[in-house]
């Protein structure tokens, strides 16, 4: 009896020094986790996506801008990207090759552009060249980015349908005769249209009649010996930048001194639905 007590307490003794709780394999997984940590990498370190580059965009109002008149220059995010809420933008005006800044502001969760406004003198195509910045400071997960160039037409100051005709000539192969070149500019500034119909004629003995702008027709009216030729062209939809040119050239015998007459009145109307809205005419072209 003394005996197996005195193991008993042996066994126990060693138990005390060895730990003989046995554990589970919950407890192994947690010690493990605990060791190992939570990151997606396996030594603790969390995984951090890329910053995103913001889309940029500028825009204009109006598009084409008008001679002498105030226009705005906006440039802001385009919404190909999360829009952020911090940083700042900065609006450039290429100047003399250079680019300049021209006005800024701070992105907020509000404000999400920036303006500016001036008054264009100069017209043509790409008159004016612009772009955007995105500066990210303090600003997490984004990045610092510049936009691509934008580019602003400019056109003349009109006021309702207008016609205008201008003529040039060069001597021909053959002597005697002038080749001819008549351009007519159509202008539809404020006029609203949804058929816009610009004709008129070439005088007697013009021959070898070539319509340079496509989309036209051409017939022949008057004396069937030496007739007129009347030229149309249509249009259903707007004109860019509210205007065209039309050029029409042939040849015709001139002396080369005094005015020859080279065409008749030209006219452009404008209807909305067969309904007439405005007419515009050009006198006849004398060239000398």
């Amino acid at each position: 009896m003394k005996t197996l007590k005195w193991s008993s307490f042996v066994v126990f003794f060693l138990c005390v020094l060895s730990s003989c709780t046995k554990s589970t394999n919950n407890e192994i997984e947690l010690s493990t986790a605990a060791r190992v940590g939570t990151g997606g990498n396996g030594i603790g370190n969390t995984v951090h996506p890329d910053p995103i580059n913001p889309g940029l965009s500028v825009t204009f109002n109006p598009s084409p801008a008008v001679e002498n008149q105030t226009a705005i220059v906006t440039g802001g995010f385009d919404g190909t990207t999360a829009v952020p809420d911090c940083g700042k933008l900065q609006l450039f005006q290429k100047i003399n090759g250079d680019w300049i800044k021209v006005s800024d502001a701070d992105v907020t969760s509000t404000i999400h552009h920036v303006a500016f406004e001036f008054t264009p003198t100069v017209v043509g195509e790409d008159a004016y060249e612009f772009r955007v910045h995105f500066i990210s400071a303090g600003c997490t997960g984004f990045s610092q980015v510049f936009s691509g160039s934008f580019f602003l037409d400019v056109v003349t100051a009109c006021h309702g349908l207008s016609i205008t005709g201008t003529a040039s000539a060069v001597p021909a192969a053959e002597f005697g005769f002038y080749l001819f070149t008549v351009n007519y500019t159509v202008n539809t500034c404020g006029v609203q249209y949804t058929h816009l119909k610009t004709q008129g004629g070439l005088t007697a003995f013009s021959n070898q009649v070539q319509v340079i702008t496509p989309d036209y027709e051409k017939w022949q009216v008057g004396n069937s010996t030496h007739p007129n030729t009347i030229i149309k062209w249509e249009e259903t939809t707007s004109l860019p930048g509210h205007s065209k040119t039309y050029t029409a050239k042939f040849k015709k015998a001139w002396s080369g001194s005094s005015p020859v007459q080279i065409t008749g009145q030209w006219s452009v109307s404008a209807d909305v639905n067969g309904t007439e809205s405005a007419v515009a005419t050009f006198a006849p072209i004398y060239y000398k």
